[in-house]
């Protein structure tokens, strides 16, 4: 990630004047917020094309975290600290949000309980030249 990605927007605003209109709106109040437009997005390897949602997470310097949707980027993006990260990260593991199994195919109560193989892949809508300099 470059030093613009990693940066929070608290970080941008040292004068607070100028420099606060320059951001895009949803940045206006959001502590969170970070610049991702050079973030490399990954995705399960289990995506499909098909599904209705592929969800894509971006990491920066810092820790944090943003989540969007990789078929409809456009949607919005959430981010998460570090903190708020590994809560959720600790909870799937626990199976927290696991779907009961009698509402899943073979297929899937397979890739729920970690049996099928997986690993995170770059989105085909990454920016190439911040995909090369990760």
């Amino acid at each position: 990630m470059t030093k613009k990605e990693g940066t929070a927007m608290s970080d941008e605003h040292a004068g607070e004047g100028a420099a606060r209109r320059d951001l895009p709106p949803e940045a206006q109040g959001n502590e969170k917020w970070h610049d991702t437009t050079d973030a490399v997005w990954l995705r399960s390897s289990l995506s499909r094309e098909d599904s209705d949602a592929i969800v894509e997470v971006a990491k920066f310097d810092d820790g944090y975290r943003a989540v969007r949707d990789g078929k409809n980027p456009e949607k919005g993006i959430l981010f998460f600290t570090p903190a708020e990260w590994e809560a959720f990260v600790l909870g799937a593991k626990d199976g927290e949000f696991d779907i009961p199994e009698e509402y899943l195919t073979p297929e899937e109560i397979a890739m729920q309980r970690g049996e099928v193989p997986v690993h995170a892949v770059p989105s085909p809508t990454n920016n190439r030249e911040a995909e090369e300099a990760e």
